[in-house]
């Protein structure tokens, strides 16, 4: 029955059309940042796997010198994680901050329905694969994974699986977290997220500072040959508690959005988008591969504390307020000599078509691209032998990281068609079927009575 079902929910015309024409009603601003930061993942991991493949610190560091300091950013594009973080809080804490004024409460059977059915089939399917590779450890880490825990000690079978257990945790509290909100009076609700979110600062600063080795060592002399990157990487960047922050600053752009909507909303200063994008590139070239780098000629582990507390909260508040600029000057048509063309330029930008199927496929495509990459390395350097390769060069990492995109958005868009928007739909209609029954039970319990 259930195989029937999902048959009939394979929609091949229907899908390629979703994926590559947007309705009129959906935001721009979302494909942007979306598939942004889906294309920037996979560059991150194009990058992270060559460095892999080198192996020795002597060669990668002649491979990152190879990479202008213009350019550095590329190799911190694993922020596009904290972007997604940031996505899903607004998405998800505006559908609950909207039944909640419009309702009075939540309907938590069915937002964790929709959940489960969006999330866990496609993630079954990406166990299954990874699980090939390694089968006997990936049996010793399955509960771990089934329950989204990985993360707490790296026991993850999905590469990615870490920041999908970080995902699927914020979601098991949001209604929780919105039914607290809603208790508070409205003026206090933005005061209550914003204390939230600053609290996420001092989460992570406490973490590092429990752990001095994650900042008193420059970044760079993390490496298998001198410090295990694994003391940094299990206490600070896997954790859920050291990357909520984006989350919570998701749901204060979500109340901020659902106040305009109700109140209005009023053009931004072009100074927001400024500020914003210069906070945003300023952070993005942090953390610092570069050991002859000025950061390191006079290094401090006080700053690198701070650095290391902050950069990525701060990038997303620097992305946040270039997005809430660009969504008013659209909503208001802002004109003028700075505003016009500045939201003209940020709006299309992250509204142009290239983005939108990437952001469709995104969840296929975060976790299927490793294989990819590792399909793009083999064709790009022409070896499976990992000894065999001294050197790479900046050309052969954009080929590597092209032909990725590419398959990943292949692959993403047939998973899309076959796993991930059939079951979508089958829970939608599960829900539906379930509300109709429990409408004629309640009917028929009234006439009985």
């Amino acid at each position: 029955m259930m195989l029937k079902a999902w048959r009939e929910k394979i929609d091949w015309s229907g899908t390629i059309h979703h994926v590559f024409h947007r309705p009129p009603g959906e935001d721009p601003v979302i494909d942007g940042l979306r598939g942004m930061s889906s294309l920037a993942i996979v560059m991150f991991h194009s990058f992270y796997g060559v460095m892999f493949l080198l192996k020795s610190l002597d060669r990668v560091t002649v491979f990152l010198d190879q990479v202008p300091p213009g350019l550095a950013f590329l190799l911190n594009t694993d922020k596009a994680v904290d972007v997604f973080f940031m996505v899903s809080g607004y998405l998800m804490g505006g559908t609950l901050f909207r039944e909640m004024a419009r309702n009075g409460k939540i309907q938590i059977r069915r937002f964790y329905q929709k959940r489960l059915y969006r999330i866990y089939p496609l993630f079954l399917a990406g166990i299954a694969l990874y699980a090939f590779v390694n089968p006997r450890q990936s049996m010793r880490n399955l509960i771990y994974n089934l329950l989204f825990i990985d993360n707490f000690q790296m026991k993850t079978i999905i590469p990615v699986g870490w920041s999908l257990s970080i995902e699927m945790q914020f979601y098991a509290v949001l209604p929780l977290v919105v039914y607290g909100l809603w208790r508070l009076s409205e003026e206090f609700r933005l005061v209550a997220l914003a204390g939230l979110f600053a609290a996420s600062f001092g989460a992570v600063a406490l973490t590092l500072m429990m752990s001095p080795v994650t900042y008193q060592t420059p970044f760079w002399r993390f490496h298998p040959e001198i410090v295990d990157p694994a003391r940094f990487l299990d206490v600070i960047y896997y954790q859920t508690h050291t990357r909520f922050g984006p989350l919570v600053l998701g749901l204060v752009w979500a109340w901020l959005s659902m106040r305009d909507s109700k109140n209005g909303q009023r053009p931004l200063s072009p100074a927001w988008a400024v500020a914003g994008l210069a906070l945003a590139a300023v952070w993005s070239y942090f953390p610092v591969y570069h050991r002859d780098s000025w950061y390191y000629a006079h290094f401090s582990p006080a700053f690198n504390l701070f650095c290391h507390g902050a950069h990525r909260g701060l990038f997303c508040v620097g992305v946040l307020m270039t997005v809430r600029f660009a969504q008013s000057a659209a909503t208001n048509k802002t004109t003028g000599m700075v505003s016009g063309p500045l939201a003209a330029g940020i709006n299309g930008i992250l509204g142009a078509r290239f983005w939108r199927p990437f952001s469709q496929v995104v969840f296929p495509v975060y976790l299927f691209h490793f294989p990819m990459v590792a399909i793009a390395a083999i064709v790009t350097l022409r070896t499976v032998d990992r000894a065999a390769v001294v050197s790479v060069s900046l050309w052969q990492v954009a080929l590597i990281f092209t032909i990725a995109s590419t398959l990943a958005l292949i692959a993403g868009i047939v998973l899309h068609a076959l796993i991930e928007r059939p079951m979508i739909l089958l829970g939608a209609n599960r829900w539906r079927q379930t509300q109709i029954t429990r409408e004629r039970f309640d009917r028929q319990s009234v006439s009985g009575s």
